[in-house]
């Protein structure tokens, strides 16, 4: 607990990111990834082949985007950075550990930046979904990679609707449906390869192995079609404490103008 508190305090972030829990998630998966990585190695590993098939559907390598970089523990950063001129890794919030690694390479840029750009405008309430634009000019963009962050999307904002501004809960399905929907039009927009990671199912399992749960990660979005897929064992029993639970996340690969 003293580490995570240490990192709150001396992390440079927004008002925005701080009190919308940006921050705080993100130290707390770096909390967990310490506790976890046994189980989540196998996860990264798939990542990292996914985005090196991607890379391989190249025909230039100048800049690659890595939306949803994080910790940045399921990238293949050091051959993006030996492979590409520019290595652009884009999330709302770095911790200390991932500049570090990040600037160990010259050609590697960590760009805090809200991609889905509406939470600006939801932290004041606007119950409004706008249309990214940002790196859709770049015609150098040659990589674009979605990492474990679609899903993702609309946790946070939602929730922060709901609790600040009493958004009800068919409001918070339209609000994280249209962040997702927003965010695959984004994607294919560009023109190169582009490589979505993503949840696909989430899974709950008691101390039997028996099924108990199941949650759509997609809010009801019509999903793309699977190139591969794995399990991700998101938290192991030994996480959950009382609860005597596992949850498992069905992770899948999609991929467009890749021949």
């Amino acid at each position: 607990m003293l580490w995570e508190a240490w990192q709150y305090l001396t992390t440079p972030a927004s008002p925005i990111v701080r009190k919308m829990g940006y921050l705080y998630e993100a130290i707390a998966m770096a909390a967990r990834l310490g506790r976890c990585r046994y189980s989540w190695q196998p996860h990264y590993q798939q990542c990292q082949q996914a985005i090196k098939h991607a890379m391989m559907q190249c025909k230039t390598k100048r800049k690659a985007l890595i939306m949803g970089a994080g910790l940045l523990q399921d990238i293949p950063l050091a051959q993006l950075s030996s492979e590409f001129e520019q290595v652009l890794l884009v999330d709302m919030v770095f911790l200390k550990q991932a500049k570090q690694q990040a600037a160990s390479y010259s050609n590697v840029q960590c760009i805090e930046f809200d991609v889905t750009e509406s939470i600006e405008n939801m932290f004041h309430g606007v119950l409004q979904v706008t249309e990214p634009q940002a790196w859709l000019s770049d015609d150098q963009i040659d990589l674009v990679v979605s990492l474990n962050l679609i899903t993702q999307l609309p946790l946070l904002p939602v929730s922060w609707l709901m609790k600040q501004f009493h958004m009800d809960e068919q409001q918070a399905d339209q609000i994280g449906q249209a962040l997702i929907s927003a965010h695959l039009a984004y994607l294919q927009k560009f023109n190169a390869p582009i490589c979505l990671i993503a949840d696909r199912l989430d899974r709950e399992f008691d101390s039997h192995g028996q099924l108990i749960d199941e949650f759509d990660s997609w809010w009801g979005v019509t999903q793309p079609g699977l190139v591969q897929s794995w399990d991700w064992e998101l938290m192991p029993f030994a996480e959950s404490g009382r609860l005597r639970k596992r949850r498992v996340n069905q992770v899948g690969v999609s991929y467009f103008n890749v021949a």
